[in-house]
């Protein structure tokens, strides 16, 4: 599910490197690794970087999908195989059974905090990104 987000983000941002640039680190010599390696990705390293993290926003939206892939357990993992549950799913999952004012309420609002915490991390880091990419 976050594969071809990226993938397409960052096909449309290797397309988007002007031919100038290719041609002329050929005509110097470079082969066509050479090209890519030394021009191609680093004049849209900043697309790329924003393809990554738009990605793993979108990741982080999915939560269906990556509570049936991970488990859904209610514990601590241990190992990264070990079964596990993601924010969402523990406040989507307990919220119904709690009353107000309880611990387990106040907890989950937390969790709802911190998630609300990372997006807006991932937000301003797109953003950043974005208006880096246009002033270069």
């Amino acid at each position: 599910m976050v594969l071809p987000t990226v993938t397409s983000i960052a096909a449309d941002s290797i397309r988007a490197v002007p031919d100038k640039l290719r041609e002329a680190s050929y005509a110097i010599g470079a082969t066509k690794w050479q090209t890519i390696y030394k021009v191609v990705i680093p004049a849209a390293g900043s697309s790329l970087i924003t393809a990554i993290v738009l990605g793993m926003s979108r990741a982080f939206g999915e939560a269906l999908a990556v509570q049936m892939v991970i488990g859904n357990a209610r514990s601590l993992p241990h190992l990264i195989t070990d079964p596990s549950a993601t924010l969402t799913t523990i406040i989507t999952l307990s919220m119904g059974n709690t009353t107000t004012g309880s611990v387990l309420n106040d907890v989950l609002w937390s969790l709802g905090l911190v998630l609300l915490a990372i997006s807006y991390l991932f937000i301003v880091l797109i953003r950043f990104l974005a208006k880096r990419r246009n002033l270069s």
